[in-house]
């Protein structure tokens, strides 16, 4: 790779880890990502593990879905199913629905009583399928105590959300009084609700009410596929391969799967790949094309993986990393965890092309990757004009992140002419779909002096605060100095403190100055200097010139005349004036040894921030 390309890496990660620190949610997951692939830094999968531990513990739903990999593969970290659970679930009760299937995966492994955990609690937040498995699990008593009557009822709250298994279940309940009162009408009701959507027990279920003769309830679908119906045909063939209702019977599934794939039925044309797959015959791969080409997730990432793996065909990667998009772009766990493998190392040009070819056939995930991409030169050169094009296509189509980047560069004018009335337009349709970067950047365009930006400093408290209310260490660390320069202490030190947890650099500082001083709240030494010196760790000046002050002076700390100048010197090298003097008068009142040792950890501690690990 050119020099230049390695230089603008470098560039993109320097800037990157600078965000981070100061709390940057999504700076913090991307940092992860540059560490864990070794882009713009040498590969850290320690310090990888930290940056996406930060931003999962504070909510970042899709940081908390790639922890949730990591440990259930053992990825960068020891694998830990019970981790992988609690992650997924955490991110599944945002409405991450890749964390669920993920979760689901899981629990057939997984200990009895721990997938039952994992489902209720993803339940409770209203996902069907766990419901639908928290039933299933209460009805078997896996993991724990029978109790069929809270299955009934995780089995009605799913199938009103129109889950068919949910609906099956629920009917079935129904029909033989279990944890609820017998109900036929019903049950024909719900199998009713779940045959509309194919669901083969459901067909079955309701031949065996309608039909004076339930031993052959394959008897309509035998009728219809006869008469060429695609949707019988490819329920018949699953009849077949299952042994549903039917005695099982390979051949004949192949005949009636031939028969509703050649009319277009995606499913019956990715249930033939998938036999064919597991015979090693390469007809398999024409029928996962056509599937894939019809947008099912499953037959692209089946065509990704034989690509990339030479399987039924002669390798292509390109291709390969292509159809991993394309799944990936639909929410294929698989193929998303596959393409943080693949973009590891000197792929990202590959990568890249390879998001190209999605993002131009209209998919607004990988339009928004490619605009990435584009910012950070990875893969490709940098290009932040060719970035706000690739943005705006996603934005278009409703992508919130999209939307949200497509305003800040408006906002700016980074690769596009600044135009605060396209920046307000597109910050306030992803505030208005939850982005609480876009409600932050908002709330200071509200706030902002700009000619043209409309100041409503009402409108700005009001972002700031929903962004904050979510959890957004950068809008919580504004609402803290708003409350402050309004004289409400109390509210600035609480809103500080929450930014501050959540290693917001300039927050902790700003905490420690209101602590120190006691404005208008209780002085509080001890815990000012827990924040300088947390401040001063993520590299802000004037903390580490404070820090050693109250070192010098054992102010909220054990005096430590060494530790002082340690802090007076690593400041100095920061540029910071005052802490110069502060450490000719340190010096002037140490040993030579004091000194010696004081310098030594000074360049210890510059030196860990200077190596490549950044």
């Amino acid at each position: 790779m050119a020099a230049r390309s390695i230089a603008g890496q470098k560039a993109a990660f320097d800037e990157m880890l600078k965000a981070a620190r100061i709390g940057l949610l999504e700076a913090q997951y991307e940092v992860d990502l540059m560490y864990a692939n070794g882009v713009g830094t040498a590969q850290d999968l320690e310090q990888a593990m930290l940056w996406i531990g930060k931003a999962a513990e504070r909510g970042l739903a899709s940081a908390q879905y790639l922890l949730g990999t990591r440990y259930a593969a053992g990825l960068e970290v020891e694998k830990d199913e019970a981790a992988a659970f609690d992650w997924f679930q955490r991110a599944a009760g945002q409405g991450h629905h890749k964390a669920q299937l993920r979760a689901g995966r899981l629990q057939a492994q997984a200990p009895e009583a721990l997938a039952r955990s994992a489902y209720l609690a993803a339940a409770r937040a209203g996902l069907a399928e766990a419901q639908w498995a928290a039933g299933q699990a209460l009805a078997s008593a896996s993991g724990g105590p029978r109790d069929e009557a809270q299955a009934a009822r995780w089995f009605a709250q799913a199938a009103e959300q129109g889950f068919a298994p949910a609906q099956c279940a629920l009917a079935l309940a129904l029909l033989q009084g279990h944890g609820i009162a017998p109900d036929r009408a019903a049950a024909l009701h719900w199998y009713r609700q779940a045959a509309a959507q194919g669901y083969p027990p459901a067909c079955i279920g309701l031949d065996g009410l309608q039909q004076v003769a339930p031993s052959l309830p394959s008897a309509s679908w035998s009728r219809a596929a006869e008469a060429g119906d695609a949707d019988a045909q490819y329920h018949l063939g699953l009849m077949y391969a299952q042994g549903t209702g039917l005695a099982p019977d390979t051949d004949l599934a192949v005949q009636w799967y031939v028969a509703a794939a050649r009319q277009g039925e995606r499913r019956a044309q990715l249930a033939l790949a998938r036999l064919y797959d597991a015979q090693g015959r390469p007809a398999a791969m024409g029928w996962y094309q056509q599937a894939a080409e019809r947008g099912d997730a499953d037959a692209q990432f089946a065509l990704g993986r034989h690509y990339a793996a030479a399987g039924l065909v002669a390798a292509d990667h390109l291709q390969g990393l292509a159809w991993y998009l394309r799944a990936a772009a639909q929410g294929d766990a698989r193929a998303q965890l596959t393409l943080g493998h693949l973009f590891q190392g000197d792929t990202e040009h590959l990568a890249a092309a390879a998001c190209g070819q999605a993002a131009a056939q209209g998919g607004a995930q990988a339009q928004f990757l490619l605009a990435q991409m584009y910012v950070s030169g990875k893969g490709v050169e940098r290009d932040v004009a060719q970035a706000a094009a690739w943005y705006a296509r996603a934005a278009q189509q409703g992508h919130e992140q999209a939307q949200s980047a497509l305003g800040a560069l408006y906002r700016t004018g980074q690769g596009v002419e600044r135009d605060l009335a396209q920046a307000r337009q597109w910050l306030q349709r992803a505030a208005e779909q939850g982005d609480a970067q876009a409600q932050w950047n908002q709330g200071a365009l509200c706030a902002s002096d700009d000619k043209g930006a409309r100041r409503d400093l009402r409108q700005a408290f009001a972002w700031c605060r929903q962004a904050a209310e979510q959890g957004f260490a950068p809008a919580q660390a504004s609402l803290g100095m708003l409350h402050a320069r309004m004289r409400q202490p109390d509210q600035a030190v609480a809103w500080l403190q929450r930014a501050a947890e959540q290693g917001d650099a300039e927050a902790q500082f700003n905490l420690a100055q209101l602590l120190a001083k006691g404005s208008g709240t209780t002085a509080d030494p001890e815990q000012a200097f827990h924040w300088y010196a947390a401040a001063a760790e993520q590299d802000v000046v004037a903390a580490q010139s404070r820090l050693g002050l109250l070192y010098a002076t054992g102010l909220g700390v054990v005096p430590d005349p060494i530790e002082a100048y340690k802090w007076f010197v690593v400041a100095t090298a920061r540029g910071d004036t005052a802490a110069a003097q502060n450490a000719q008068r340190a010096q002037s009142r140490l040993e030579a040894g004091a000194i010696a040792e004081g310098a030594r950890r000074a360049q210890a501690w510059i030196a860990a921030r200077s190596s490549p690990r950044g």
